[in-house]
């Protein structure tokens, strides 16, 4: 019995605790975005792309976007990144060391879906040939993501795992 007691505080404590974090995340602004966008459906037709979304503060989300052109080639590309949403809007930048522009994507909420475009010649993602994210992503999930799973298999999550220390082992 008194070896009971303290494994039943650990577990409270444990449960509690990931409670909390979600009900932290699901009281921020940006909680009305969080979810999983998807646009394409069938691989064989044509471009497929998903993202995952989750709120980091009021005015920021985290995503992990992955894209592929399709049939024949099937390139594909993966990024994660924050962006400052403000009105349902934002601009995410990042240049990576080999490209040349950078990358840069307007981002645009509306009730069930997310567009993305990318702004002017930043274009280099560090994606495949012809691999680009703009579209409308078709909200199909509204529960708040806690990981995302990368190109590689490996389940990671949002709140612990940040786009500059994920891109710097990249």
């Amino acid at each position: 019995m008194k070896q009971i007691l303290p494994i039943g505080l650990i577990l409270l404590t444990f449960f509690s605790y990931g409670q909390s974090l979600e009900n932290r995340t699901s009281k921020l602004i940006t909680a009305k975005y969080a979810g999983i966008y998807s646009y394409g459906a069938d691989i064989e037709k044509g471009r497929t792309g998903n993202i995952s979304v989750f709120p980091e503060t009021d005015t920021t989300i985290l995503f992990y976007v992955d894209v592929n052109r399709g049939a024949p080639s099937y390139n594909m590309g993966a990024l994660y990144g924050r962006v400052k949403i403000i009105n349902g809007k934002g601009t995410f930048y990042t240049k990576l060391d080999s490209s040349y522009n950078g990358c840069k994507w307007a981002f645009l909420f509306s009730k069930s879906m997310l567009s993305l475009r990318t702004i002017g010649e930043y274009y280099d993602c560090g994606f495949g040939q012809a691999v680009y994210v703009d579209g409308d992503f078709e909200k199909i999930s509204s529960k708040i993501p806690v990981n995302f799973e990368d190109m590689e298999g490996h389940s990671l999550p949002f709140k612990t795992t940040t786009p500059e220390n994920y891109n710097k082992v990249k």
